[in-house]
């Protein structure tokens, strides 16, 4: 009987160590596994943090382009696709008389090519009083074209009250319609 004891003992030995060793070969390699899942959860922590921070901005480009979009909706009007030259002469020879500016000549350059316009220099000399050409110039800036002034020259007429001005603006044109 203690023959049959001692091998049961050693069975039950070599049983425990076949559990233990087990045991501990799969611990041992689920907690590797566990360790590389938690380095790997860690950098796709950071990596997730990265992009909502990345994302964040979007908001705020919306918003951008929406307020650029309002602010340039008006573009193709005040850049129209041709010089439509007649009427915006028309307009400023109206403007120059409806502020009583007299001895109107008005000159326009050649056009000038740019990458996505065109410009086309005006000169116009004409006299009048100082209040005429500040409203005169406060009615170019409120045009619905894009105009510019580049120059303005005043020289004061001692014999009268009034100035003779010459104004050098450009217009602005494009050739997408063409």
């Amino acid at each position: 009987m203690r023959a049959l004891m001692r091998e049961s003992l050693v069975v039950l030995a070599v049983m425990a160590a076949m559990a233990g060793g087990t045991w501990l070969l799969l611990y041992r390699s689920q907690g590797q596994r566990l360790e590389q899942l938690h380095a790997e959860m860690a950098t796709q922590k950071t990596v997730l943090q990265s992009d909502a921070q990345k994302a964040s901005v979007v908001p705020d480009m919306v918003r951008q382009v929406r307020d650029m979009m309002n602010r340039y909706k008006d573009l193709d009007r005040k850049v129209p696709e041709r010089t439509e030259l007649g009427g915006f002469l028309r307009e400023i020879s109206a403007n120059l008389s409806d502020e009583n500016l007299s001895n109107q000549l008005i000159e326009p350059g050649s056009p000038t090519t740019e990458e996505l316009f065109h410009t086309l220099p005006i000169i116009m000399k004409f006299r009048g009083s100082y209040l005429s050409l500040a409203s005169f110039l406060r009615r170019i800036n409120g045009m619905e074209r894009l105009a510019r002034v580049h120059k303005l020259k005043i020289d004061s007429d001692p014999k009268s009250n009034d100035l003779d001005i010459e104004v050098q603006l450009s217009i602005y044109f494009t050739d997408k319609g063409a």
